[in-house]
C-alpha cells in the first residue's frame, strides 16, 4: 500500500450574547499506509476572531501514531480568547482512530471525533 496524505479539520463557532465571537479551527494533516495511521502535523489556520474578540491560537500532536486497528492518534489545539464578550482557554482535542485496515485490497477505514473544553 502506497502511502496516502489526508487532511481533516474540526471548526467551531464561539457564540456569546447570540454573537459570533470567535471560529476556532484544528486541522490534522495524516498519512495512511501499511504501517497504519501517521499524523505529520496539525495546524490551526482559519482561526479567527471578530471585532469583538481576538485568539491566540497553537497545536500540538500529542500522540502521532496508530500503528494498529483500535490505535488512536491525537492532536490538541490550545485557543486563548480576548475580548469584550469572552476570555479564557478553550481546548480541541481530535481523535483519529484506525478501524480496519486491509492491505491486500488497499483499504482502511478511520473514526474521527473532537472534544471542545472551555
Amino acid at each position: 500500500m502506497m502511502s496516502i496524505h489526508c487532511l481533516t479539520t474540526a471548526w467551531v463557532k464561539l457564540k456569546s450574547a447570540g454573537v459570533t465571537v470567535a471560529t476556532l479551527k484544528l486541522g490534522n494533516h495524516y498519512s495512511v499506509g501499511d504501517y497504519g495511521l501517521k499524523m505529520r502535523y496539525c495546524d490551526v489556520a482559519g482561526t479567527k476572531g471578530t471585532v469583538w474578540s481576538s485568539v491566540d491560537a497553537s497545536c500540538e500532536v500529542s500522540d502521532s501514531k496508530a500503528e494498529k486497528v483500535g490505535y488512536d492518534m491525537n492532536a490538541v489545539g490550545t485557543y486563548k480568547m480576548n475580548g469584550k464578550l469572552t476570555n479564557g482557554y478553550i481546548v480541541l482535542t481530535s481523535y483519529l482512530q484506525l478501524t480496519s485496515l486491509k492491505k491486500t485490497s488497499k483499504v482502511a477505514r478511520v473514526y474521527q471525533r473532537y472534544t471542545y473544553r472551555d
